[in-house]
């Protein structure tokens, strides 16, 4: 199997990209459940999965 290569670019672009899932799932299921039910179990998952993206974005800029 051959491995990707992405100009700097392409990297930059790709990061926004998933930067910003990182928002829509902050904004979808983060503040949701923070502001209507205060469910602890959907802010921790939602979190974590903020964060996972938000660091896949951070190691793209690389």
């Amino acid at each position: 199997m051959r491995t990707i290569r992405l100009t700097r670019k392409q990297s930059g672009k790709l990061s926004d990209i998933i930067s910003d899932l990182g928002l829509v799932s902050m904004a979808s299921v983060v503040l949701p459940a923070a502001l209507d039910k205060i469910d602890t179990i959907r802010v921790l998952l939602g979190l974590l999965i903020a964060l996972t993206f938000w660091m896949v974005s951070l190691r793209l800029m690389r």
